[in-house]
C-alpha cells in the first residue's frame, strides 16, 4: 500500500471521528508542509494530522514479505492479476485441468519445481494434495500402516495445493488449467494485533516512533491523541468482515500507553474501522467515500 493511499483513508476516517484536520507533516496531496518548520515546529518528528483538538499519527501495517512476492509474481507473469495464470494444460506440461495454488511466500524461482511436482503427481495418478481424496483411487500408499512412496511424500507434504477440476468450476471454461498465487494471512492474525501493541511501546527508555510523535502532540495541548493503524490489502483479505466489527478484539492499558487517547484500526479493503477510546465503549464504523481524493481546499492546501 502506498503511503499516500493509507494517509488518505486515515484522513477521511479520522476527520469523521475527530473533526477538521489538516496535514501537520508533509501533505499527502500537495507534498508541501502546510505549517512551515520553526523551532516550535521542527521539520522532523511530526505526527501526520493536526486539528483544533486532535493529533493523528498514521501507521501502515504491511505484510512486506507477501507484498514483495506478489510484486515478483506479477513482474514474472505480466498482465495476470496477482500472479494468476490460466491456459490449456499443455502450456504447463500437464494433460489434465489442474488448479494449483501457490503461496505468495513461494519464490518465483521455485515455480518450475512446483510444476514438476504436479507432473509427478499426475504420472502417479494422484489427483489432489488431499491424502484421502477419493479420486486418488490407484494410489493407496497413504493408508495407515503402509509406507509412503516418493510421489506421496511430494504430494501430501507439498507447500502448494493442487487438484484436478474436470468440471471447470474455477477456470474460466472447462478444460483449462489455472495457477493462482495467493496467501492466507489468517494464521498470522495474532501477530497483527501484537504488532500494534508493540508499536504502542509503553517503555519510557525506548519509546516507539508512534509514541514519540504523540508525546509532541501532548506538548501541543491536543486533547485527542490518535494512533491510526491502516491495514494493507493482503492483511485485510485475511480478515473476515465480522472481525472488523468485533470491538472486543483488542484491549489497551490506557495508562501504560499514555499519551495515546484513541486507537483506530482501519481497513481500506473492507471500508471499516475499529475505534477505541480510553473512556468510551469501542465501536466499529463503516467508511464511505474514502477512496476519493479530497479536494485540496478540504485538506487545507495553500
Amino acid at each position: 500500500m502506498k503511503k499516500q493511499h493509507s494517509e488518505q483513508f486515515a484522513f477521511w476516517v479520522c476527520r469523521r471521528l475527530f473533526g477538521q484536520l489538516t496535514p501537520y507533516d508533509r501533505c499527502f496531496i500537495c507534498g508541501d508542509m502546510h505549517i512551515p518548520p520553526t523551532p516550535q515546529h521542527p521539520h522532523n518528528g511530526r505526527y501526520d494530522f493536526t486539528g483544533p483538538r486532535a493529533a493523528v499519527e498514521v501507521v501502515s501495517i504491511v505484510d512486506s514479505g507477501t507484498l514483495r512476492n506478489f510484486s515478483s509474481w506479477n513482474k514474472h507473469h505480466e498482465g495476470n492479476y496477482m500472479g494468476d495464470l490460466e491456459g490449456p494444460p499443455s502450456d504447463f506440461g500437464l494433460t489434465l485441468p489442474w488448479v494449483i495454488g501457490i503461496p505468495a511466500t513461494t519464490l518465483v524461482r521455485d515455480y518450475d519445481q512446483v510444476l514438476e511436482a504436479v507432473r509427478s503427481m499426475e504420472y502417479a495418478s494422484i489427483y489432489s494434495t488431499t491424502p484421502y481424496d477419493s479420486r486418488n483411487k490407484s494410489h493407496r500408499s497413504h493408508q495407515p500402516g503402509r509406507l509412503h512412496c516418493i510421489f506421496c511424500q511430494v504430494a501430501f507434504t507439498a507447500s502448494f495445493s493442487a487438484h484436478v477440476d474436470p468440471e471447470g468450476l474455477i477456470a474460466s471454461r472447462p478444460g483449462l488449467a489455472i495457477i493462482t498465487v495467493s496467501e492466507s494471512i489468517r494464521h498470522a492474525l495474532p501477530d497483527i494485533w501484537e504488532s500494534i501493541r508493540n508499536l504502542l511501546n509503553p517503555t519510557i527508555q525506548l519509546r516507539s516512533d508512534v509514541m514519540a510523535k504523540l508525546d509532541l502532540a501532548e506538548q501541543h495541548g491536543k486533547q485527542r491523541r490518535v494512533a491510526c493503524f491502516v491495514l494493507d490489502d493482503f492483511i485485510s483479505m485475511g480478515l473476515w468482515n465480522d472481525e472488523l466489527k468485533d470491538t472486543q478484539l483488542m484491549s489497551f492499558d490506557w495508562e501504560a500507553i499514555h499519551p495515546v487517547t484513541d486507537v483506530v484500526v482501519a481497513s481500506p479493503w473492507q471500508k471499516r474501522a475499529l475505534v477505541f477510546h480510553h473512556d468510551q465503549p469501542a465501536r466499529s464504523v463503516y467508511v464511505r467515500g474514502a477512496d476519493k481524493p479530497p479536494h485540496p481546499r478540504t485538506v487545507g492546501c495553500p
